[in-house]
């Protein structure tokens, strides 16, 4: 890779305008971005960052060094062959894309690396303040990979290598760790307005616990970080809790599912004897009367 190389994005959302605003802070040269043609000359929010607009993608990519194509996953592949059909790609050109899912492959054999950042990308400009404190997860061939880990010591990135072939249980991972976060924080706030409490109130009043939990998680790990009525093996208290979901199908089903995985940390942390075996078999009868 050359000391300066020229960088294209090709279909920039979130991550791309957040990636290139990065990388043009720590002085790497972004010739520009390739957007879909009805969209030309008409900036979405964060692609103001590029120098350079345009509908021609293949033009675009033959000044390039680098191209990121970091267009929704399921396009990443179809693009990389119209660049590489439509001559847009040399023989030194590397390309990549920053998908968790698919491995670098999906571009090609030679010359590619995939990065994805592990962070939740809900908005471009909060994203971009993050992205220096977020992990990057490298695959790719060698000289993609070298090419990676350029990038990632010019832009000051945490990173580690990662097996491209194994990136659906890595991306599998993020969903549970940030995604289904939010959505069980949703469930507890429907249960909050179950005990009357606002969900404005309720977000407010909840947010130290999260904070104290991951604070926790983070110091001590999951194993020691578990507290709770599975935990302590109460269970009388998660009894009544499954009781007061009667009727619930959906937020009981959560609950006892998520108990039977809390269970078995709690069994880790040192919950044994009849303590365990009875908490396990009342969610296991709440399970198979709910499938009966």
């Amino acid at each position: 890779m050359t000391d300066n190389p020229a960088i294209a994005f090709v279909g920039p959302g979130k991550v791309g305008c957040a990636l290139a605003a990065l990388m043009q802070e720590k002085g790497l040269r972004i010739i520009g971005a390739a957007t879909r043609p009805e969209t030309e000359g008409e900036k979405k929010p964060g692609q103001e960052v590029f120098p350079y607009l345009t509908a021609d993608k293949i033009e675009l990519a033959k000044k390039a060094d680098i191209i990121f194509i970091t267009t929704p996953d399921d396009k990443i592949s179809s693009v990389a062959e119209e660049l590489r059909n439509g001559g847009g790609v040399g023989e030194e050109t590397v390309l990549a894309h920053t998908s968790g899912h698919h491995p670098a492959t999906i571009l090609g054999e030679k010359n590619v690396f995939a990065m994805h950042p592990l962070l939740a990308m809900a908005r471009w400009d909060i994203a971009r303040k993050r992205l220096e404190t977020a992990w990057f997860f490298l695959d790719g061939d060698e000289k993609g990979l070298e090419t990676g880990k350029v990038l990632g010591k010019k832009l000051d990135l945490n990173w580690e290598i990662i097996d491209g072939s194994k990136k659906a249980f890595y991306h599998a991972s993020a969903v549970v760790f940030s995604n289904y976060l939010v959505a069980l924080v949703n469930a507890g706030l429907e249960l909050q307005k179950k005990a009357g409490i606002s969900e404005e109130a309720g977000l407010k009043a909840v947010f130290p616990l999260i904070e104290s939990t991951l604070l926790n998680l983070k110091e001590l790990g999951p194993i020691e970080a578990l507290t709770g009525p599975v935990a302590r093996g109460d269970i009388g208290t998660v009894a009544g809790h499954l009781k007061a979901l009667n009727g619930e199908e959906n937020l009981q089903r959560l609950y006892r599912e998520l108990g039977l995985f809390t269970l078995e940390i709690a069994r880790e942390k040192g919950l044994k004897g009849s303590a365990y075996i009875g908490m396990k078999k009342m969610l296991e009868e709440v399970v198979a009367n709910d499938q009966g």
